[in-house]
């Protein structure tokens, strides 16, 4: 037996091992379960994993509630549709995503600095390309918290975010996770492969509202938002809020976050889940904490709405997007725009993804 066949018969395995666990779960027979997963493959076209991670083995969930999710290919013409691929650029860098959230006045993190060996600048228009530049960028910063983001980073990778500090009359910058001050030779060492091929977003850190960070303190808990312009109607379809671990700095589910699904009129949080794990863990508290989840409604909810529908409005050839909104103490913050949000944030939200067909085919009318 190949390896290729030994990892698709252990891959059945496990699908079978977490059927079997969701029909003692959900008083179902596993016989049941999988049939009604042939039934919606037919209908459909999205396969177990999908199913299992959507939590559709659960009796709560209706037939109409489960025909509403799409499958992968029809996810991704209706996205060739909506967002035409030549202009999805205009977001996928950060660089130029916050040119764009400045010129429209969307709430977003100050911009400080681009920092690259020839191109880069500072927010004041002066020259970034050196650690001279760098020092001289940071000192103005003393006493306050930075971000460091790489452009086309994902999933928290290369992110920092610490206190500028002074020491023997040298910058460093302090990460907030950590009690270990780092030299500007030191985080310039770090990121080297990156700031010769791709460069450095410095920004501001977002000081988050109280009752966002109530639920960990270590990282910005942010919302994402699914918002759809379908004709002249502007929505959030749906969306999952997301909080990190005890001191992790991030709150993406790559980084062990965890994540709840918020109903999008209430802004009322449901079981959360981790997922590192194939199934719903239907967590009813954070794990680390013991912070209420279930039930619990996100402050200022409907301001979240406003400001993500106000942002696709604004979004040049967009009609649907994926963005990432923090709450400060003045209002919803936008982190980030993603025109090709990862479609599986259809299962973790519950959101019903047949919209976005439904919008392509009226764009092709």
């Amino acid at each position: 037996m190949s390896l290729d066949q030994l990892a698709g018969f252990a891959r059945v395995k496990r699908t079978i091992a977490i059927i079997n666990k969701e029909a003692k779960r959900h008083n179902r027979s596993a016989s049941s379960i999988v049939m009604e997963m042939l039934r919606l493959y037919k209908k459909c076209s999205f396969g177990p994993n999908y199913y299992l991670l959507a939590g559709m083995a659960s009796n709560k969930m209706s037939w109409q509630e489960k025909c509403a999710h799409i499958s992968d290919k029809q996810y991704h013409q209706a996205m060739d549709v909506l967002n035409p691929v030549p202009y999805r650029k205009i977001t996928q860098h950060k660089l130029a995503e916050k040119s764009f959230l400045k010129m429209a006045n969307i709430p977003s993190s100050d911009f400080l600095g681009f920092l690259e060996p020839i191109k880069g600048f500072s927010a004041d228009g002066t020259a970034l390309t050196n650690k001279p530049q760098l020092i001289q960028l940071l000192r103005h910063q003393l006493g306050k918290t930075v971000c460091i983001k790489i452009p086309e980073g994902y999933g928290g990778k290369g992110f920092l975010a610490g206190l500028v500090i002074e020491e023997n009359d040298e910058i460093h910058i302090k990460p907030i996770n950590d009690d270990k001050a780092l030299s500007i030779e030191e985080v310039i060492n770090s990121y080297n492969d990156v700031i010769a091929t791709e460069g450095l977003l410095i920004e501001s850190y977002i000081e988050q509202a109280s009752g966002y960070s109530a639920f960990n303190s270590s990282s910005v808990n942010t919302v994402r938002t699914w918002v759809l312009q379908t004709g002249d109607n502007i929505e959030v379809i749906g969306g999952y809020f997301r909080m990190g671990r005890s001191g992790s700095l991030t709150d993406n589910g790559d980084g062990g976050g965890i994540m709840c699904p918020v109903d999008p009129i209430s802004g009322v949080l449901g079981l959360g889940l981790l997922t590192s794990n194939p199934f719903r863990d239907e967590l009813e508290q954070h794990i680390d904490n013991k912070v209420q989840l279930n039930g619990v409604t996100l402050p200022d909810w409907q301001q979240i709405v406003s400001c993500s529908c106000e942002t696709l409005r604004k979004l040049p050839y967009t009609k649907f997007a994926g963005l990432d909104v923090a709450m400060s103490e003045d209002g919803p913050v936008i982190i980030e725009v993603n025109v090709t949000p990862d479609k599986d944030g259809a299962a973790y939200g519950f959101i019903p993804s047949n919209k976005l067909l439904q919008a392509a085919e009226l764009v092709q009318k």
